[in-house]
């Protein structure tokens, strides 16, 4: 079986699409150990599709062979089996009676009808692989809100009983970046009613993050990811480098506080309030962040860049033009390697690498194994995309 993708490049491309969220509860004494073992992640399989444009990954079904792109020139979702065959495109972005909106909140994925779920600031939306719609629940347009999105498989949505859930970032509202108040009422996740259209915010940033510090912090540096474990919640919030253990049902309960080692991992602390622009939203790549915490099997995977050493992070503010800007980045893509880290369900920290060249961060954990887009060839460009099947060892 083989599986083909393109991959984006890893600093300023990957991040800056990155959005905010963030969560809460009260600490715990519980802290991760520093005895590794001999755990990695492997490529066992991969899928090779054919298909010229440029494509992300949005969801894998190991069960159905099925294997969810979206074309971000297009804007077109498509649609693959496990031998590379094309099953469907299509591309619902407009403003029509059967279209979602502008842009999805987070990646579609494929329900257990084999169709796939969209979720949006504007709606719930269920289309079949050639894009025909079955099922929807539209937001009243008085009552939608500025949810950033973000359509590949570093934002997913989870089904959870009979809502969905995903995060839910909206970067401005009754205040800004700069404010107290704007990291005291965050909320960083979002249940979804595919009944009823209705959604619910929920969970605040945590007491003892970072972005409680009185600085201001860009909302790029608070997009947190999560995942569901044993009918807990795991989150991590942004660039904070914890993993937050709540209960799954209100109010959310905090249960552990647990501290990650990451390996040379450059922290943002934020701004001065009184020196940011609270009308800006930026992205500074020579600080560390944390792209994606997903549970595989009885492991859990948190994957992270480290960020700049010193003299690196001074030259990337200084200005350059577009040719020194790629060939500057290109060396940082080679100088600071995506890294993941192996963790038991406690947080016990079981190993830490870079992840193999051949793989994109794009990825999702299904069935017990983890499924990558492939890099894209810095030299020649290809036609077709890879998927690549990867194990814990």
């Amino acid at each position: 079986m083989k599986l083909d993708s393109d991959s984006m490049k890893a600093f300023p491309i990957i991040l800056i699409f990155f959005a905010f969220a963030f969560f809460a509860c009260e600490p715990s004494n519980t802290s991760t150990q520093t005895e590794q073992t001999d755990h990695a992640i492997a490529i066992t399989d991969s899928i090779q599709v054919n298909y010229i444009g440029k494509l992300v990954l949005m969801d894998v079904s190991p069960a159905d062979e099925l294997i969810l792109f979206f074309d971000r020139q297009t804007m077109k979702f498509v649609s693959s089996d496990f031998g590379g065959n094309i099953k469907g495109e299509f591309s619902k972005d407009r403003d029509a009676p059967d279209g979602f909106g502008f842009y999805p909140m987070a990646a579609g994925r494929f329900n257990s009808s084999k169709n796939i779920q969209v979720v949006s600031s504007s709606g719930i939306f269920e289309y079949d692989l050639d894009g025909n719609l079955l099922n929807s629940v539209k937001v009243p347009n008085d009552d939608i809100k500025p949810f950033s999105g973000r359509a590949d498989a570093n934002r997913e949505i989870h089904f959870v009983k009979d809502k969905i859930l995903l995060a839910g970032l909206i970067a401005r509202g009754d205040y800004n970046k700069t404010q107290p108040e704007f990291y005291d009422t965050f909320l960083q996740l979002v249940w979804a009613d595919p009944k009823t259209g209705d959604y619910e915010q929920f969970l605040n940033l945590d007491p003892e993050s970072i972005f409680q510090n009185d600085m201001s912090h860009e909302p790029t540096t608070i997009s947190t990811t999560f995942d569901i474990v044993n009918d807990q919640l795991y989150v991590i919030s942004g660039i904070d480098p914890f993993l937050n253990i709540h209960e799954l049902d209100s109010p959310y309960t905090r249960m552990h506080r647990i501290p990650l080692q990451l390996q040379n991992y450059k922290l943002n602390q934020g701004e001065d309030p009184k020196k940011a622009d609270p009308r800006a939203i930026s992205y500074d790549p020579s600080y560390g962040m944390i792209l994606k915490l997903t549970k595989v099997g009885d492991k859990l995977v948190v994957f992270y860049n480290t960020g700049f050493d010193e003299e690196d992070a001074i030259r990337s503010r200084e200005n350059m033009s577009g040719s020194e800007l790629d060939k500057f980045y290109a060396r940082m893509n080679e100088k600071y390697k995506v890294r993941y880290q192996i963790l038991d369900l406690e947080g016990k920290l079981l190993a830490d690498s870079e992840i193999p060249d051949k793989l994109n961060i794009l990825l999702v954990s299904r069935e017990g194994s983890l499924w990558f887009l492939g890099r894209e060839n810095p030299d020649v460009e290809e036609d077709f995309y890879t998927v690549y099947k990867v194990e814990i060892e």
